[in-house]
């Protein structure tokens, strides 16, 4: 997307009459039992529009009007009307450089946070709203998403009750764009087709879900202690697991080992006996994943600093390196296998690091997991985690999902 030029925008502050401009108070006291602010910047609009706020010069195209009818919470929200179609109106957006156009530092909470909203129908009902939104930083670089199915918290945005807008800011093309999240200046919203809508109760927020499924990956201490002996008695076994199609992965990571820990449901377990490129076309367990955290989540090719593994699930299991087309270098894995309902699974793989490739506790990174299942000497099944419907993930770091490093908290076990 061309980042858009800021020429024949109108920056309003909006009065009526001789009524004095009221500023968006990011806080009021608070008591003091009140929880802490997520972010320090998180009020983007609560009620007033001020300076702070522009929008394209066409009242014809594009009406935005602070209103009572239109406030989900407070005194005012906004009542918005556009159309491009019938009048062949140019570029129409809504702006808001909040916090008095300061520079706002979100890469915090890239990985942890999302823009939120409300959206409410004048009259009737739609299923989406064409719309994109980015962030834009002081050196005019944009990150955008649009807004599809995804982002809208419900069925459908109605007349009769407000409808959540969520909006992953780890979602954003942030690297493809060379946007500075630590430096953004402000959020823009982009209006396509046609269209009438309320909003109000623009913030940033916790992030508790996203577009993709999200994993935690545990950063284990030099003191935890990880055998593949088949005990399940170790720390990674009580961490909180990855669960799909009835198996339970645990992840960790442990300076350059990645350190795995699963129980895989199989009515038929143990039965591979292939090695190589073919190790998959029986009993096995894959994953792929990447180790730079700036890595583009929507690219189609793998680099150098992505892996992909399958653990040959039989009673002599090997990990093969699909990047390397060669046995792992370092393995330590075992399978136990059950008589009819599966198996458990313990591996070590050491990761050859190089510089930029640090999994950090906060850091995200694209992430598959499978499980091949064998009839008759070849794989007759692939479950996948992220991406249940579309095969390819071994080929498209686009198809994974996410993989969330976090700190091991002792009181949690």
């Amino acid at each position: 997307m061309k980042k858009l030029s800021l020429l024949g925008i109108l920056l309003v502050g909006i009065t009526f009459g001789c009524v004095e401009v009221k500023q968006n108070q990011l806080y009021v006291e608070k008591e003091t039992n009140e929880p802490e602010p997520f972010h320090p910047s998180e009020d983007i609009y609560r009620d007033y529009l001020t300076s702070e706020a522009w929008h394209t010069i066409s009242d014809e195209c594009l009406e935005v009007k602070a209103i009572s009818q239109a406030a989900k919470e407070g005194d005012l929200g906004l009542h918005i009307k556009w159309d491009r179609v019938k009048l062949g109106c140019p570029w129409l957006g809504l702006g808001f450089g909040w916090d008095n156009w300061t520079g706002k530092d979100l890469y915090s909470i890239k990985n942890t946070g999302a823009l939120q909203f409300y959206v409410k129908m004048p009259k009737g009902e739609r299923t989406s709203l064409p719309w994109a939104i980015g962030f834009e930083d002081f050196t005019g670089a944009q990150a955008w998403l649009g807004m599809n199915g995804n982002a809208i918290k419900g069925e459908k945005i109605t007349d009769s009750e407000w409808t959540r807008i969520e909006l992953p800011l780890s979602e954003f093309n942030w690297e493809e764009m060379d946007a500075d999240v630590s430096n953004i200046k402000q959020l823009i919203m982009q209006f396509e087709a046609d269209g009438e809508i309320y909003l109000d109760e623009i913030q940033l927020v916790p992030y508790y879900g996203g577009y993709r499924k999200r994993a935690s990956i545990y950063a284990l201490d030099n003191g935890d202690k990880f055998e593949t002996d088949g005990q399940q008695n170790d720390v990674l076994w009580k961490t909180e697991p990855v669960g799909f199609s009835g198996h339970e992965v645990h992840l960790g990571i442990k300076g350059d080992t990645l350190c795995i820990a699963a129980w895989i449901k199989d009515e038929t377990p143990g039965q591979n006996t292939q090695d190589g490129r073919e190790i998959y076309n029986g009993d096995a367990f894959e994953i792929a994943f990447s180790t730079d955290d700036r890595s583009a989540i929507r690219r189609n090719n793998y680099r150098t600093t992505d892996y992909h593994f399958a653990i040959r699930a039989s009673e002599s299991p090997i990990v093969y390196d699909f990047r390397k087309d060669e046995r792992a270098a370092y393995q330590d894995v075992s399978v136990y296998s059950r008589a009819t309902n599966g198996y458990w699974l313990e591996a070590k793989i050491y990761l050859d690091l190089g510089k930029d490739q640090n999994l950090e506790i906060g850091d995200l990174f694209g992430l598959e997991l499978a499980v091949d299942q064998n009839v008759g000497n070849r794989r007759e099944v692939q479950q996948r985690w992220n991406n249940p419907e579309v095969d390819g993930f071994n080929e498209r770091p686009s198809l994974w999902g996410e993989m969330l490093v976090k700190r091991l908290e002792r009181r949690e076990l």
